[in-house]
């Protein structure tokens, strides 16, 4: 894998921003059982949240209505995390670790779970929850509007019942540009709303030194941003989502197996 041959230290980035498009994830899913078997065990703990399946929502056809519910955040943000929990799978079964994970805004479920805050059960919970809280706002939300403050504040007290380990790798948070400690037990944690500090965590990781990026989620939203945002220094940088091709070629590899 090119991956091997890279320098420094790597970092895995679980990003947010646009909710996957309809089919996303349709390549992986088809390629590699690891993927998919990953993503069905995921959606499967997320559904009871959903009115409708969340994979017959992810790979409904373009254009219909079905598809059109990944507009809205009760559905956008389970499937950003299912994806990203099964790519993540994936790279791990491709013998592919992180020295460090990031996540922003609808990532950080998906990077606490990486890094062994939660387990997949208790990151589930959470990510329904919400789902299921949100999914009685109207859209577009007002970003400071007294429902969504209702709906944090119950999110809180779902998150109040869970029990967050301390990280097993370093996670840096995206509101604080800090790796992240005993505060994973305190839930005003993770409903806090600030602006991304993207570019203070990508430094940081840098003077740590991760000299290879790689990207989850669906898209290279954050892999764009990097160049602007290290030191003059030549990244390696990889979203799986566009990437995944060269992430996993490598000498004797066969389509839907993890190279030696």
């Amino acid at each position: 894998m090119p991956i091997e041959g890279c320098n420094g230290r790597t970092a895995f980035l679980f990003s947010a921003g646009a909710a996957p498009h309809p089919g996303t994830g349709r390549e992986l899913r088809d390629a590699f059982p690891v993927f998919a078997d990953a993503l069905d065990a995921i959606c499967a703990r997320l559904d009871p949240y959903l009115e409708l399946p969340l994979a017959c929502v992810m790979f409904a056809d373009d254009g219909t209505r079905t598809a059109a519910l990944l507009d809205r955040e009760s559905y956008g943000g389970p499937a950003v995390f299912a994806l990203q929990v099964a790519q993540y799978r994936l790279l791990r079964s491709w013998g592919v670790r992180p020295d460090a994970v990031f996540g922003q805004a609808a990532g950080r479920m998906a990077a606490a779970y990486a890094a062994g805050v939660f387990s997949l059960a208790e990151a589930c919970h959470a990510v329904g929850t919400l789902a299921r809280l949100l999914d009685g706002l109207p859209a577009p939300r007002r970003p400071h509007s007294p429902r969504l403050d209702g709906v944090l504040d119950a999110y809180g007290r779902t998150l109040a019942t869970l029990h967050p380990c301390v990280p097993h790798l370093p996670l840096v948070s995206d509101v604080t540009a800090r790796p992240v400690g005993t505060e994973t037990a305190e839930p005003e944690f993770w409903v806090r709303r600030a602006p991304a500090r993207f570019a203070e965590a990508v430094g940081l990781l840098h003077r740590e030194g991760i000299r290879t990026w790689l990207e989850l989620g669906p898209s290279d939203r954050l892999t764009r941003l990097l160049p602007d945002c290290l030191p003059g220094a030549t990244a390696s940088a990889f979203a799986l989502s566009r990437d995944w091709a060269e992430l996993w070629s490598g000498p004797g590899s066969e389509p839907g197996t993890a190279p030696r």
